[in-house]
């Protein structure tokens, strides 16, 4: 492929050496020249320069300045600059480097320069800029289909629908673009499902699994007699008969909570995930259910205590995975009774506006990790399903 450099310096002399060196050893370039800085900006302006060899010392807007400015373009930044220039002094040549330059040469040319040094580090200058453009490429790919994963994760969530006896909010946020945590809500006859899980790791991996723990979970449903805990095992078991052969064990471990509504009452197993809370209408007041058992993805055999809550009309259940509140300074599970706590003090808008409620509590929490110095580093998945009066 053809090569576009830029020589630029105010002696034109300067400018045909520094030419002739480069012919002789290097094929396959096009060069432009420039006899100060407006000029090398004009000509960037205008053609695809795959590298600048820049003086220092030149007319109008010298080396310096035009380093800065291009530096400081995000249309000009990514392009190779080689500074050349009489200055020996280590403070113009340390200025340089640290403002953007890759290499430098001083003048006069040494017959090394000339035979060796000045061709290699061109050479050099253009396989960087050549691999950077790769990169940038492959970059733009990869953000394509992690936007295209994500749109398909978001239409994997549950479709807010005309359910008989509930309401449901959900609030969905991926920390890498697509994420492994999951959230699922179905009305089956006079019962309403619904399982939050929070698959280990983050990104495209945990995407799929995701997909692939809805997938189990609705199929699931299809037994008459199937019961959170049953669910929880069945997933369980078929997660290991598909990847028990595999080199990894544990290839998909996941904490989960699957609840089932029917007449006022919820039945509920709860696989490792933080504690979630419950908005007594009545009462007005918030409490936990603190019950839970191992991961999912653990161990084959894996059985799961199952729970149950006496319910009322105008009651709320709210269900997260701990990417809400694990931060730098605050990532041990116990910290989820400082969501308990911001429950606490939402609790007014939780069963007179639920998606409120899920927005101003990932809101609070965005705050908490700001503070700590961090943004949200983990997948956050939340849900809040409220039985109607």
């Amino acid at each position: 492929m053809m090569y576009n450099i830029l020589i630029a310096d105010d002696v034109a002399m300067n400018r045909m050496l520094i030419r002739s060196i480069l012919k002789s050893k290097l094929d396959n370039i096009n060069y432009f020249e420039a006899e100060d800085g407006d000029a090398v900006i004009e000509t960037v302006k205008h053609h695809a320069i795959d590298l600048i060899i820049l003086d220092l010392i030149m007319p109008v807007k010298d080396g310096f300045e035009t380093l800065q400015y291009l530096k400081a373009h995000s249309l000009y930044h990514h392009i190779p600059v080689i500074v050349n220039s009489a200055l020996s002094e280590i403070t113009s040549i340390e200025k340089t480097l640290e403002m953007g330059a890759i290499e430098y040469f001083t003048k006069p040319f040494s017959p090394d320069d000339i035979e060796i040094i000045l061709p290699l580090k061109v050479k050099n200058a253009l396989r960087l800029h050549e691999q950077n453009k790769e990169i940038e490429r492959l970059n733009i790919e990869l953000n394509q289909e992690l936007k295209n994963a994500n749109e398909f994760a978001r239409y994997m969530l549950p479709i807010k629908s005309s359910f008989e006896k509930v309401d449901f909010e959900i609030h969905y946020h991926p920390s890498l673009g697509i994420g492994g945590d999951f959230l699922d809500c179905v009305e089956i006859g006079d019962k309403v499902w619904f399982m939050v899980a929070d698959i280990t790791g983050h990104g495209i991996a945990a995407g799929m699994a995701s997909s692939m723990i809805k997938i189990l979970f609705r199929m699931s449903l299809d037994q008459e007699d199937m019961t959170p805990s049953k669910l929880l095992e069945s997933v369980n078991k078929r997660i290991f008969k598909i990847f028990g052969d595999h080199e990894s064990s544990n290839f998909i471990v996941f904490t989960s909570f699957v609840g089932c509504i029917e007449k006022c009452q919820l039945t509920y197993a709860n696989a490792a995930q933080p504690y979630p809370i419950i908005y007594k209408k009545a009462q007005d007041e918030v409490i936990s259910i603190e019950n839970g058992g191992m991961l999912v993805g653990m161990i084959e055999d894996m059985t799961y205590d199952e729970y149950t809550v006496d319910l009322e009309p105008g009651d709320g259940i709210f269900v997260y995975t701990d990417g809400l509140f694990s931060t730098g300074k605050c990532s041990d599970y116990t910290h989820w009774t400082l969501v308990k706590e911001s429950c606490g003090e939402l609790k007014s808008i939780m069963a007179s506006d639920p998606k409120k409620f899920l927005e101003n509590i990932f809101w609070k929490f965005s705050f908490l990790h700001k503070t700590a110095g961090t943004d949200f580093t983990d997948d956050v998945a939340l849900i809040y399903l409220s039985l109607r009066e």
